[in-house]
């Protein structure tokens, strides 16, 4: 029988082991090592535990008494997402691995969601591939994403609150003369996230010409200057490093700015 409970102290690991679980452990990259993982996990987890007194709220289903799926839900205060609007609940992430049991635990999840928000508000999530009309949620703005070619899309499932909008995306990148300008946005939301910007920033270090900003959007404030999260700019142009793209790996990341210099 699917159960779902709130992520409190007890079981604070609960939110994080479904972020990294594949259906092997060949699906991970050979750079994610046992340190990187534990790395990576304790940064999320410490994000998260920071957030608990600021209204952010985390659930677990549980089946049989196995995790099978995770939910996280941030005021917009302090959500992890280029999203604003007075009163909207902004979903930080949603994570059910196995697809057979996809439809009824997220369903659960999301229903749990809108009845602790309560009336007067409402759930927003950007969403770049999938479509979450099937778990009560509508469409209100659709615009290019920071990545060429691709798009995001801000979903809203009101409670008798007004709709929220996009934070504008800040492309205002100038290049540096001679150099490779890189932007790092970092962020701590996510293991795969930080592993990601982990990786470029060890691919930089070892190389010349090259000029790295580094923007931490962790804080609420740079998110809202920005309009985005985790990314990566090189001589302005984003790129596709993160899920639900393709994690990059050394080489391509070294390939891409030695291309651009």
């Amino acid at each position: 029988m699917l159960e779902i409970r709130p992520i409190g102290t007890a079981n604070l690991p609960d939110a994080a082991r479904l972020c990294l679980a594949g259906a092997t452990p060949g699906d991970r990259p050979r750079a994610f090592t046992r340190d990187v993982e534990v790395d990576c996990t304790r940064c999320k987890l410490g994000l998260l535990f920071e957030g608990f007194a600021e209204g952010v709220r985390c659930y677990a289903a549980y089946n049989a008494g196995m995790l099978v799926g995770y939910l996280e839900t941030h005021p917009e205060a302090r959500a992890p997402a280029p999203i604003q609007g007075a009163g909207c609940t902004v979903i930080g992430c949603l994570r059910v691995p196995e697809a057979h049991a996809r439809a009824e635990v997220e369903s659960a999840l999301i229903e749990h969601a809108a009845n602790a928000i309560g009336a007067g508000g409402g759930l927003a999530v950007i969403g770049r591939e999938k479509d979450w009309s099937t778990l009560g949620f509508e469409t209100v703005e659709r615009e290019a994403s920071e990545v060429i070619s691709d798009e995001r899309v801000l979903w809203w499932r009101s409670t008798g609150g007004e709709a929220p909008a996009l934070i504008p995306i800040d492309r205002a990148l100038p290049r540096v003369a001679g150099r490779v300008r890189v932007d790092l946005f970092t962020s701590d939301r996510c293991p795969w996230d930080r592993y990601v910007t982990d990786l470029v920033r060890g691919v930089v270090e070892r190389m010349r010409d090259v000029v790295v900003f580094e923007t931490d959007c962790s804080d609420r404030r740079e998110i809202v200057r920005t309009g985005v999260v985790s990314a990566v700019a090189v001589n302005g142009t984003f790129q596709p490093w993160f899920r639900p793209h393709h994690l990059p790996d050394d080489h391509q990341i070294r390939r891409t700015i030695e291309a651009a210099s």
